[in-house]
């Protein structure tokens, strides 16, 4: 079956949340075909804010994780700017507009970010505005955990 725009914007965004789940899972039998697609049309994977169990959050969360995410969460905390600052041009640039505010996506990275930050060994200092042209406005800052 050939997936259209029309036959996306006739599901629910539960349905396509796991139509995204289900293309991720089988990339090389033409899953990305369908990525791209969801991606292109700006239509949403959740009717509400994002679930843990929700293809976005999991995303985030193995950017946020990996070895070049945590690195630039490190870097933008080294630089005085809000750890989120680092990871999120990897989110935008993996996720591009399922990633926004409106469902809370940038409230989620924060959390995430967080956790991270956490592990590391670092603690909360404060909120700081992101830099122009961030999707999240504001976004805590980090400092290394003092023992």
């Amino acid at each position: 079956m050939q997936m259209t725009i029309d036959k996306l914007k006739a599901m629910s965004p539960e349905r396509r949340a796991t139509l995204y789940e289900n293309a991720r899972k089988r990339i090389d039998q033409g899953g990305q075909e369908i990525i791209d697609l969801i991606n292109a049309s700006g239509l949403p994977l959740r009717s509400g804010g994002i679930t843990f169990s929700d293809p976005v959050h999991l995303r985030m969360e193995e950017i946020a994780w990996s070895i070049q995410g945590k690195r630039t969460m490190v870097e933008a905390t080294e630089a005085g700017l809000p750890a989120l600052a680092g990871v999120e041009p990897l989110i935008v640039a993996d996720l591009g507009p399922l990633y926004h505010p409106h469902d809370l996506g940038t409230v989620d990275a924060g959390s995430i970010v967080g956790q991270v930050m956490r592990h590391l060994g670092y603690e909360l200092v404060d909120r700081k505005d992101m830099p122009p042209g961030s999707v999240a406005k504001t976004a805590a800052t980090w400092r290394p955990r003092i023992r």
